[in-house]
C-alpha cells in the first residue's frame, strides 16, 4: 500500500478562512506551502514527504515565480517533487494559482537525471514509492537538442513517449509497465490523433488508463504533455 495523501490549495485556503486576493503571486504561494505545511503535520509529514505537485497557473507567464518558490522549500535535488504546471484558470479564494499536492507516508525516492529531456524547473523526474514509478510530465523535446521535434501532434506525442521511456528507465523499470498516463492537449480535436500514436506503441485502453485534459496552456507553449504512472 503506497499510503498517497492528496490536496489542494484552493481546498486548504478556504479550510483555513485564508484570502489571498490582494497579495502577490509570490506571497500566495509562501501563504500555501505554510498552509501545505500544517495539512502534513496532522499526518507526522513534512514537505519532503510531498512528491508531486500539479500547478494550475492562471498566467504561464508567472511559471519563474513558482519555481523560486519552490526552491526556497526543497533546497537540495533529491527532494525535488515530481512536477506537471499548465495554465488552467477559475481557482477558489481568489488565488492565481492552484496546486494540487500529493504526499506519502511510504518511503521513497525521488530520481532525478542527466538523460532524456532536461528539468526546466526544480523538479524530479519521477518518484518511486513502492512497487511503483509516477512520473512527470514531459514535452515533445529531443534531449540532444532540448528543442520541440515539430508542430505535428503526433510526432509530438510519440516523442513524448520516448522521453517518458528513458525517464521510467532510469527510474528501474519501462514504459511497458505502464499502467496509466495522463494527456494533456490544448486542443482536444487532436485525441484521435494521439490515441493512434498510443495503438502504435501497444498501449490498448482496454489495458491501461488513458485520460486526456484540456489545458489552456503548457509549458513554452507546447501543444501536448504526457505523464504517466508504471509499475516496477
Amino acid at each position: 500500500m503506497n499510503q498517497l495523501i492528496t490536496f489542494d490549495s484552493a481546498e486548504i485556503l478556504v479550510a483555513h478562512k485564508v484570502d489571498v486576493t490582494n497579495l502577490p503571486l509570490n506571497e500566495q504561494i509562501k501563504k500555501i506551502f505554510e498552509l501545505a505545511a500544517l495539512t502534513l503535520k496532522e499526518d507526522g509529514l513534512t514537505m519532503h514527504d510531498i512528491i508531486f505537485i500539479i500547478a494550475e497557473m492562471v498566467d504561464m507567464h508567472d511559471r519563474p515565480i513558482i519555481n523560486e518558490a519552490q526552491k526556497t522549500v526543497w533546497t537540495q535535488q533529491e527532494h525535488f517533487p515530481c512536477r506537471i504546471i499548465l495554465q488552467r484558470g477559475g481557482f477558489k479564494a481568489g488565488a492565481g494559482l492552484r496546486l494540487i499536492f500529493t504526499a506519502t507516508k511510504a518511503p521513497h525516492k525521488q530520481i532525478s537525471s542527466s538523460k532524456g529531456q532536461v528539468p526546466t524547473g526544480p523538479f524530479a523526474r519521477s518518484a518511486v514509492v513502492g512497487n511503483r514509478v509516477y512520473g512527470s510530465g514531459v514535452r515533445a523535446i529531443i534531449p540532444g537538442t532540448q528543442n520541440k521535434i515539430s508542430n505535428d501532434i503526433q510526432e509530438c506525442a510519440h516523442q513524448c513517449l520516448r522521453n517518458l521511456a528513458i525517464n521510467m528507465e532510469e527510474s528501474g523499470t519501462s514504459i511497458k509497465k505502464a499502467y496509466s498516463f495522463v494527456v494533456y492537449l490544448t486542443d482536444l480535436n487532436n485525441i484521435a490523433k494521439v490515441l493512434e500514436v498510443f495503438d502504435e506503441w501497444g498501449f490498448s485502453k482496454s489495458e491501461v488508463h488513458l485520460q486526456f485534459e484540456y489545458v489552456d496552456a503548457l509549458n513554452e507553449y507546447h501543444d501536448i504533455e504526457i505523464a504517466c504512472n508504471a509499475y516496477i
